[in-house]
């Protein structure tokens, strides 16, 4: 028996029973790679939005001075995080809106305190602190002694609760 006889001639071109699956896994390895970029590209598209720092502020009250007489002012300090745009926080004290008109375009900074006070006919408005270099004046007292009353500080723009405490006079 010659060699030959053993052996089938290979003809590259004309024999195609290796090309099937070899076509099937480079079709299933393009599905693949097209999908997972598909994918990739969905889901890097979307803008994530970074979580703001939690805001950190502290209360308590204090007394000062106009002229002659003592006033008893919440001092509402910042004491960390991200700082606060005036005009994008409420401030409640005893339920009622506390007047920020005249600091709405400043920016409530980590280090700065603003003050609680009471401004003539029952009104709470935030003034600068200290309150010797603010333009208006406190005319009442915040808090009598032995009172308490609640402070909420409240971010508008995405309706969250920075600060809630009860605060004694």
């Amino acid at each position: 028996m010659s060699s030959k006889s053993k052996f089938k001639s290979f003809n590259f071109l004309s024999d195609n029973r290796g090309i099937s699956p070899v076509v099937g896994v480079l079709l299933l390895l393009a599905i693949t790679v097209v999908m997972a970029g598909y994918l990739a590209t969905e889901v890097l598209s979307y803008e994530f939005q970074t979580p703001s720092q939690p805001v950190s502020l502290s209360a308590r009250v204090e007394t000062v001075t106009v002229g002659s007489t003592d006033y008893a002012v919440i001092r509402l300090e910042h004491t960390g995080g991200a700082p606060l745009q005036m005009s994008n926080i409420r401030v409640l004290f005893n339920q009622s809106e506390v007047d920020l008109s005249y600091y709405s375009n400043e920016n409530f900074w980590i280090g700065t305190s603003i003050a609680v006070c009471g401004i003539g006919n029952n009104n709470m408005a935030v003034l600068s602190y200290p309150v010797s270099g603010s333009t208006k004046k406190p005319s009442q007292n915040v808090l009598k002694s032995g009172e308490s009353a609640e402070l909420i500080v409240i971010d508008v723009s995405n309706n969250q609760i920075l600060y809630k405490k009860v605060v004694y006079g």
